[in-house]
């Protein structure tokens, strides 16, 4: 309420933060990795390596928040990261686009959750570097 005693408009948060998208991508990335067990298609990692991906994936994404600015750091290297492990490793097993839509095309869409993670991760550092706009979440 101002001083006249009218309601105002409740701000919202800059067009900057994507952190709930990346949050989002995390998860379902971590879900789609865990997926891959059960479908047949076998990561080339070991079992404990790919619970600890997952763990890191679900953390980060957990604690991500607007206030603090180095999760979001560390959310774009994750996010390069998962782009260079499971985007190589798409490139490598399909040769034709029709493997595309084979077992193969679950380790595509992760490196493809993880591109997406990696743009949405990169505009918020990018909004850190603008010193005037206020990080707020969108309430």
């Amino acid at each position: 309420m101002n001083e006249d005693g009218e309601f105002e408009p409740v701000p919202t948060g800059p067009s900057h933060y994507h952190g709930d998208t990346v949050r989002a991508l995390f998860l379902l990335c971590a879900g789609l990795i865990f997926a891959t067990r059960f479908v047949g298609n076998e990561l080339p990692f070991t079992f404990g390596a790919i619970m600890l991906l997952i763990l890191v994936l679900v953390i980060a994404a957990g604690i991500t928040n607007p206030v603090q600015r180095l999760i979001h750091y560390g959310n774009m290297f994750l996010s390069i990261a998962g782009v260079l492990t499971f985007g190589g490793l798409a490139f490598s097993r399909i040769d034709t686009s029709a493997e595309l839509f084979g077992g193969d095309g679950l380790v595509a869409l992760i490196a493809f959750l993880f591109l997406a993670a990696l743009y949405f991760a990169t505009r918020t550092v990018r909004g850190l570097s603008v010193p005037h706009v206020p990080m707020k979440p969108n309430l």
